[in-house]
């Protein structure tokens, strides 16, 4: 009996092993494999696992003993298991869990062109910054209404800051239109990131232009960039016979081009040109283009341009400055010392941007001052004008020395000066009158007739004394060539013949003489056969002797004998445009000539002193 008892327990301790191993719910022959096998008893139910949020299952303090512990995820919405080798709850969605990001819509760009008709590349897509606090699967889609999208996937491996590149697929289907994206992170849509948009051009837009309608605005100046919404051209349309985009960018000219990207339709009138860059000079340019689409057309048209260089605002270091920005006509312009403090002066441009430095009649030299101190280096302001109101004085002008130091330290290595004598003075007392009446040296035969320039590479007159002869000199004195045309102790010319002795010649010294330093009988003998006749415009004609040339566009005031008519003449001299008399014994033997009346006296002519 003790056999059988033995033999049934037995039985039942191997029918409880089988029933352990594999246990079934609504199934009778659970999976020899599974030790738990589920069955949907009508096939309309499943197996829910504990539902937990992220923070209820971090609270469950899962450690060894919990690898492989499952839950479902509420937050995330999917299931998550426990990996005690790593101590991570791991998501079995995709590629791990979702990661925990944000985006800046602000900063978001959007690259490539779009034309309707036309698939994107690899040059067509949109950059976005996210920053990351969860690494994990990404998804994100920006997405136009118009046959493509951007999209890009893929795993942050934990928190920072990417930017992402979403790519750009498919092809637009209609244009020419705006697209605006719609963005959305992992299926979830951005709601608020709802103002970036795609400007799609037509496939092959048709239209015709009217260039000479073409209509320019704004204020043009160098060296002023162009504003981008003010500088416009507007160019008429006579007919749109498809709709689309222009586009056109214009040849570039002045450091300035002008372009578009515009819609028009069928009833559009005009599309407009905008002008980018910073002109370089002054003056007018000419700008080309083709026009895209079925039909093109070429248009040329021109834009005139100021500068703001040598106005008050913006005062030049030297006329030359001014002539090469593009304002080429001569007049009165604003230079500037070394501080940038404004003064008013006359810029020669005809001759190719001089600087008026100094300019005096000879009733200021001979009677006013009766000085011979013109050291440009070390002169004093004379009616120095310095405010937009100030009235200009030709006939007693100096510009102080740190101005004149400013113009000749902007020259280049060469230093290029000139001396002339002036006929027509200014008339009137107004601003207006005086601007307005002064003559250009240009168009003053006297100035024409009589003027030397010269270049100094050994030296600088407009910054100290100069006593030396590394310097060529070019001009006319009475209408007949004059100067040294060879750099070095060479001898000076008049009329082609040299002087028959070498002068000091160029010459500034402070408290002493600027000019060209000579003396009687340098230039010839005092015969008959070195006299010169010399015309006035006038017709009369006048004679000297070469042998009186002596000090020329500068007054050496020593009781020595001056040659007439050159500067001021004798106060025996009974003409005012020639004669055989010279001038010595000082001061008192001199007089302006009877030119340029002002306020019961004659100012005589202009010597003016210029710097290029």
């Amino acid at each position: 009996m003790k056999k059988y008892k033995k033999i049934y327990s037995l039985f039942i301790f191997l029918i409880s092993l089988r029933l352990i191993s594999q246990v079934g719910i609504n199934t009778t022959t659970p999976n020899a494999k599974a030790a738990l096998h589920v069955m949907s008893k009508n096939n309309n139910t499943g197996v829910l696992f504990p539902l937990l949020t992220t923070a209820q299952r971090d609270a469950i303090g899962a450690s060894a003993t919990e690898d492989g512990l499952i839950i479902y995820n509420t937050d995330q919405k999917c299931y998550n298991y426990y990996n005690a080798g790593n101590t991570v709850w791991i998501s079995l969605c995709g590629n791990g869990q979702k990661a925990v990001y944000t985006t800046d819509c602000t900063s978001v760009k959007i690259y490539g062109t779009y034309t309707q008709g036309t698939p994107l590349n690899s040059n067509n897509y949109v950059s976005l910054p996210v920053t990351v606090t969860t690494g994990g699967s990404y998804n994100i889609l920006a997405k136009a209404p118009n046959g493509y999208y951007f999209e890009k996937s893929g795993v942050f491996p934990g928190a920072g800051t990417y930017v992402i590149n979403l790519n750009g697929v498919g092809t637009p289907v209609t244009g020419p239109q705006t697209d605006t994206l719609s963005f959305s992170y992992d299926g979830i849509t951005d709601t608020a990131c709802t103002s970036k948009t795609i400007n799609v051009l037509g496939s092959q837009v048709s239209y015709g232009i009217s260039c000479s309608g073409s209509s320019v605005s704004g204020t043009y100046n160098s060296p002023v960039q162009l504003d981008y919404n003010t500088n416009t051209v507007s160019i008429p349309l006579s007919n749109v016979n498809t709709a689309g985009t222009v586009s056109i960018t214009t040849s570039t000219s002045n450091g300035v081009s002008f372009t578009t990207t515009e819609n028009i339709t069928t009833s559009s009138t005009s599309f407009t040109l905008h002008g980018v860059g910073t002109p370089a000079a002054a003056g007018i340019y000419s700008y080309s283009f083709t026009t895209n689409g079925a039909n093109p057309q070429v248009c040329t048209f021109n834009v005139t341009f100021g500068t703001t260089v040598g106005s008050f605002a913006n005062p030049a270091n030297r006329c030359l400055e001014i002539f090469n920005a593009g304002k080429t006509t001569d007049g009165y312009y604003w230079v500037k010392d070394a501080s940038s403090n404004p003064y008013k002066t006359y810029c020669d441009m005809s001759n190719g941007g001089w600087t008026l430095i100094k300019s005096l009649s000879e009733r200021q030299i001979l009677v006013v001052e009766q000085t011979q101190s013109e050291s440009w280096s070390t002169q004093v302001a004379r009616n120095a004008v310095t405010t937009q109101t100030g009235i200009f004085n030709e006939y007693a002008f100096s510009l102080p020395a740190a101005a004149v130091s400013n113009i000749g330290n902007n020259t280049s290595t060469s230093k290029e000066y000139r001396f002339s004598i002036k006929e027509k003075g200014q008339t009137g007392t107004t601003l207006s009158d005086v601007e307005s009446s002064t003559v250009a040296p240009v168009n003053d035969n006297w100035s024409k007739n009589n003027y030397l320039n010269t270049i100094v590479t050994d030296g600088n007159l407009a910054t100290g004394n100069y006593t030396t002869y590394g310097n060529t000199t070019t001009g006319k004195l009475f209408g007949f060539d004059f100067g040294k045309p060879v750099t070095g102790v060479t001898l000076y010319k008049l009329n082609g013949v040299d002087f028959q002795l070498n002068i000091p010649g160029l010459y500034s010294q402070a408290s002493f003489f600027t000019g060209i330093f000579g003396g009687n009988g340098y230039a010839s003998n005092n015969t008959p056969a070195n006299n010169l006749t010399y015309t006035y415009p006038g017709g009369q004609t006048y004679t000297f002797n070469k042998y009186y040339v002596n000090d020329l566009f500068g007054l050496y005031m020593n009781n020595e004998s001056q040659l007439n008519h050159h500067i001021g003449t004798c106060s025996n001299s009974t003409d005012d445009y020639g004669g055989a008399s010279f001038c010595n014994n000082g001061w008192a033997n001199w007089r302006p000539h009877n030119f340029n009346l002002k306020s019961g006296n004659y100012e005589g002519r202009i010597i003016q002193y210029w710097i290029k």
